[in-house]
């Protein structure tokens, strides 16, 4: 599981719990799949888009993904 921080404009998105391929051993960045990458680019863009057109005070966003469930055998 991954973490990732997005920063734009003042706002800030901090996205956890993102599924990774891998995580390098040596700097701890992690390694996503393509998909992944960008379904959290399409989660978090509306968020910065919102950011531009409204006049309250840029927000700090949390969005954490649960730990997938084992299932059931």
């Amino acid at each position: 599981m991954a973490t990732q921080v997005f920063r734009r404009d003042g706002v800030t998105v901090t996205v956890t719990g993102i599924p990774a391929v891998s995580i390098c051993p040596y700097c701890g960045n992690a390694v996503l799949d393509w998909a992944v990458a960008q379904q959290v680019e399409e989660l978090i863009h509306p968020l910065f888009q919102w950011a531009e057109t409204h006049t309250l005070p840029k927000p700090i966003v949390t969005i954490t993904f649960p730990e997938p469930q084992a299932l059931a055998a």
